[in-house]
């Protein structure tokens, strides 16, 4: 009985572990050039500061910890969902930020592949990249902060899908 109950879990777990897509630098390989697209759109939209170039590089509705305070929030959320309307009216600025556009601009493609971070989300069930930028030093008072966007393939095409920060 033990060895059928050991055996069974043995092959649920593998099912399971088998079912979960891999997602490490072989993915990075596969989606070199569709990476390099967004990347260079991406920058191209920041450095214009056009939040209609940027909009196509976003799924909405996506999640936001750290999104500008406004009448969307209540003070319990650890997130807001933001929507076009919403990124239209004012989200769209967490993307102009002085030192997101300073980092973007100092990594190009494809060289640089090793900012972008590969991991399985869970929730989606699906290879989601991050890549970050230091939103504020570390000094005596505070132990720094870092912003971070995740993007995923949706209809074959990159977008981002969160924004979220540590700590």
């Amino acid at each position: 009985m033990k060895q059928s109950l050991l055996i069974i879990f043995g092959l649920l777990t593998s099912a399971y572990a088998f079912s979960q897509q891999k997602c490490d630098s072989t993915n990075l390989q596969v989606d070199k050039i569709q990476l390099q697209s967004f990347w260079t759109a991406f920058k191209n939209a920041i450095n214009q500061k056009d939040k209609v170039k940027l909009a196509s590089l976003v799924r909405f509705p996506f999640t936001c910890d750290y999104c500008i305070l406004d009448t969307n929030r209540q003070k319990n959320q650890l997130y807001i969902k933001v929507t076009r309307a919403t990124f239209d009216r004012s989200q769209y600025q967490i993307f102009f930020a002085d030192r997101l556009v300073k980092e973007a601009n100092k990594h190009n493609l494809p060289q640089d592949f090793f900012i972008f971070q590969p991991h399985f989300n869970t929730v989606d069930k699906k290879c989601t990249y991050s890549f970050q930028y230091i939103a504020r030093d570390e000094n005596a008072q505070h132990p720094g902060m870092q912003h971070w966007f995740d993007i995923q393939k949706v209809n074959g095409q990159f977008k981002i899908v969160s924004a979220w920060t540590l700590p």
